[in-house]
């Protein structure tokens, strides 16, 4: 079957065409807008979460007011601290550069 000439298009079928090219763009705007806001979120409970764990060491380090934590209890709440970003991280980063499947 030959190709039509552009111009011979009906009017309904142009309709249609537009329509679909516009869904396409508002799905695509959306999906977009979506993944920017988790990302910002993500990136944001990393750097609280970074703060929060800096801070609960520095308070133990010059035992600042009196605070005094079990050592057990610091390096599982640092290991925990560092699982928690890796996971953060890695979900930010595969978001990020996410390759299409063919």
């Amino acid at each position: 079957m030959d190709a039509l000439p552009a111009g011979s298009i009906d009017k309904p079928r142009r309709n249609q065409i537009e329509i679909r090219n516009w869904a396409a763009e508002a799905t695509l705007r959306h999906t977009l807008a979506q993944r920017e806001k988790i990302i910002h979120f993500l990136l944001w409970s990393y750097g609280a979460s970074l703060s929060a764990i800096v801070l609960i060491f520095y308070l133990q380090g010059f035992k600042t007011w009196g605070f005094n934590l079990d050592g057990t209890l610091l390096k599982w709440l640092g290991g925990a601290t560092i699982g928690e970003l890796a996971g953060l991280l890695t979900l930010a980063v595969g978001a990020v550069f996410k390759h299409p499947k063919a």
